[in-house]
């Protein structure tokens, strides 16, 4: 593809509260943190991602009548990103809360609007070449067939399309029946091991899978590849797997083989690594 790869992102737009203890955190105590809040959502951060490096992004969501769902819009606009966001005047805009320590994060979790996601948000998929649906909308009874109808309406206009999980706890078997035929499913290490035994999901094409410090691996058809991950100082991890699906995806839609892909995506993983919050820092530096 000569052209840059024009991509519709469905999933979550979030406000991310990010806080980091100043000192272990003991039930009923005061604690200390610095506490920052960005733009955020695994969806958004990826489409924001995939702009940076090249591609013509679309990001689909639900977002709620407030600040934080206006300001989310602009983020989106501001960093290249078309926004085709319902608004909804009934729930918040989705806020995630993120406890960073040690290199981990937990992640406290209010989808708000995004949970009500609906199959009438979606907008017509002509001109476009791949589609890339968050788990989050899948995993949620209440935007998950939003998801599907997504998912079917780019097989029915022959688009290539990827998932990401997203999160281990909520995979079941009827998760392998609703990603089945996606060109490329894109879990973690965990997330692969709760899809089961066989790396290779039926009917899906191929799993590329994030393995954290021991990089990361491609499986599909005709073989596995894995590559190392990059040395980075790791100053926040959230949002990485987000930028590794991004850099990923824009190597593959581009032609890129699975070692060339996986680079790719391991790289801007490194990068969202060694920056504070889920987006990419304001200037290239660093960048794949």
């Amino acid at each position: 593809m000569s052209r840059a790869p024009r991509v519709v992102v469905v999933g979550d737009v979030a406000l991310d509260v990010l806080v980091s203890p100043g000192r272990p955190v003991v039930p009923g105590a005061d604690v200390p943190a610095a506490i920052r809040t960005g733009a955020g959502g695994a969806g958004a951060n990826t489409a924001v991602w995939l702009a940076r490096l090249g591609a013509e992004v679309t990001m689909v969501g639900r977002v709620g009548d407030d600040p934080a769902g206006r300001a989310a819009a602009r983020d989106l606009a501001d960093a290249g990103v078309r926004p085709v966001l319902a608004v909804d005047a009934g729930a918040p805009t989705c806020t995630v809360v993120v406890l960073l320590g040690d290199g981990e994060r937990t992640m406290l979790s209010d989808r708000g609007a995004a949970a009500r996601l609906s199959p009438d948000d979606l907008p017509d998929l002509d001109g476009v070449d791949h589609l890339h649906l968050s788990g989050y909308v899948l995993l949620d009874e209440s935007s998950r067939a939003a998801g599907r109808v997504a998912l079917a309406a780019a097989a029915e206009r022959g688009l290539s399309r990827s998932v990401d999980p997203q999160a281990a706890p909520g995979l079941t078997g009827e998760f392998r029946h609703w990603v089945r035929g996606v060109d490329l499913l894109l879990p973690n290490a965990d997330e692969l091991a709760a899809l089961g035994p066989d790396p290779l999901v039926p009917g899906v094409g191929a799993v590329a899978a994030t393995r954290g410090a021991a990089g990361a691996t491609w499986e599909d058809a005709d073989g596995v590849w894995a590559v190392p991950a990059p040395s980075a100082e790791v100053v926040d991890p959230t949002g990485a797997g987000d930028a590794f699906d991004a850099g990923l995806l824009v190597a593959w839609l581009t032609g890129a083989g699975p070692m060339e892909a996986l680079r790719a995506g391991c790289g801007a993983g490194a990068a969202a690594v060694a920056t504070f919050g889920a987006r990419p820092p304001p200037s290239s530096t660093g960048l794949p």
